[in-house]
């Protein structure tokens, strides 16, 4: 039913010229995103850093940085359906205050087993809203190409500054100070998704006062389940899971190896906000070249450019070669982030996109899970540098496997 759904709408919207929405529409859902699309890139440069200070080991290391992902892992499709019931304002709005106090608990608690607790609750707090954000899109702008192209570009205008002045912080004041500018900066989502519609005209209106709607249903994940039988949406979730090879690697041991070649705090963060700028430039992009190449092949591109320029990062020296390989690793997230959420968006119905957009979410928390932990005992096995490669290097050959799945299916992927 849903893919029938799914196919009808991407029919009327391929007929339908594209409709023009007000900036004043459009602006709430990229001020969101600018301030929640980028936490978990943010944790890139914090989070091993203050693992380090605590004393971890490499394998300890991996599981503080996956730890983040547990929750969503386990509730992610519970919060896009919390998304679909009450709307992406009220939902961005609550889960954004108790990110942000529990942020500020980290420098308070300085204890590993402290990090990990907060870490699980952070993460699905920073997951359920940047779902929200990524939600917003399809429920308030019809999830066009165009308009996930200027999300996820101020998602990583956001990841260029983000990372980049939580590391500065981090340099000049501390763990206190670059905790505290985490929080400000989470903050700060909350205060721009208080400007989202209330309810959109493809929401159906909250029920305020019913307990059983915020409670998990087994319901509500076998219907989100089912989507993945549909073959676009089974498209998108694995190339979110391979993508997490390398998201994986640059959450974990990414900054631990730049920090053992010299690079401070500031400088790890300002590679990893490059990467974002050129991310935020690739995004813009993504409407013309959809129009000339089939969103499919060209999210299957973007996945292994984004791979191929975190895994070669041992095989670097010098500050400038560094960040050409973000560069390449950025243009690759910039493009592949609003083509799976404009495939998504054309494949169910208006009224599912919470929920599919937290399926996604949850198999790339899943990889955020497994990558960072087998990273850290590959480390430990075989040398940091080598761990790099075999991630990499697999998350290449499984997309490999993948294309060759998608040349024997694209007549039943839909989009050009």
């Amino acid at each position: 039913m849903h893919g029938a759904a799914g196919c009808r709408r991407a029919r009327l919207m391929a007929l339908r010229p594209d409709r023009s929405f007000p900036w004043q529409r459009q602006a709430p859902v990229y001020g969101t995103a600018f301030f929640t699309g980028n936490l978990f890139p943010m944790s890139h440069v914090v989070m091993p850093l203050w693992a380090l200070d605590l004393g971890a080991s490499p394998i300890m290391v991996g599981i503080l940085v996956a730890s983040r992902q547990v929750l969503p892992v386990l509730l992610s499709i519970h919060g896009g359906v919390l998304l679909d019931r009450f709307g992406p304002r009220n939902v961005i709005m609550l889960f954004g205050v108790v990110g942000t106090v529990a942020t500020v608990l980290f420098p308070v608690l300085p204890f590993l087993w402290a990090a990990i607790l907060l870490q699980m609750i952070v993460g699905f707090s920073e997951a359920t809203s940047w779902i929200g954000a990524q939600a917003a899109v399809g429920k308030t702008l019809e999830g066009r190409a165009v308009y996930a192209g200027r999300m996820t570009a101020a998602a990583r205008v956001g990841g260029f500054l983000g990372p980049w002045l939580v590391g500065v912080a981090w340099v000049h004041w501390g763990a206190l100070g670059g905790f505290l500018f985490f929080a400000c900066w989470s903050m700060g989502g909350v205060v721009a998704s208080s400007f989202l519609p209330r309810m959109t005209d493809t929401t159906a209106a909250p029920q305020p006062g019913r307990g059983s709607d915020i409670m998990p249903r087994v319901s509500d994940y076998r219907e989100t389940l089912r989507m993945l039988a549909l073959t676009a949406i089974a498209l998108v979730i694995a190339a979110t899971f391979l993508r997490q090879t390398a998201s994986g690697i640059q959450a974990s041991f990414y900054a631990v190896w730049l920090r053992e070649i010299g690079l401070t705090a500031d400088k790890i963060g300002l590679l990893v906000g490059i990467g974002n700028v050129v991310s935020a430039l690739t995004a813009l992009s993504i409407g013309p070249l959809t129009r000339r190449i089939a969103d499919y092949w060209l999210l299957i591109a973007a996945v292994a450019a984004a791979i191929i320029g975190i895994t070669v990062t041992p095989l670097i020296e010098g500050f400038v070669l560094l960040a050409v390989a973000m560069g390449v690793r950025g243009a690759g997230q910039g493009l592949n982030l609003p083509l799976m959420m404009s495939i998504a968006a054309r494949t169910v119905a208006p009224r599912l996109l919470g929920r599919v957009t937290a399926l996604r979410i949850s198999f790339n928390r899943l990889g955020n899970v497994i990558f960072p932990i087998a990273m850290g005992g590959l480390a430990e096995l075989i040398g940091l540098a080598n761990a790099f490669y075999a991630i990499g290097g697999a998350g290449v050959l499984l997309l490999c496997v993948l294309s060759l799945w998608v040349l024997r299916t694209q007549d039943r992927l839909g989009g050009r």
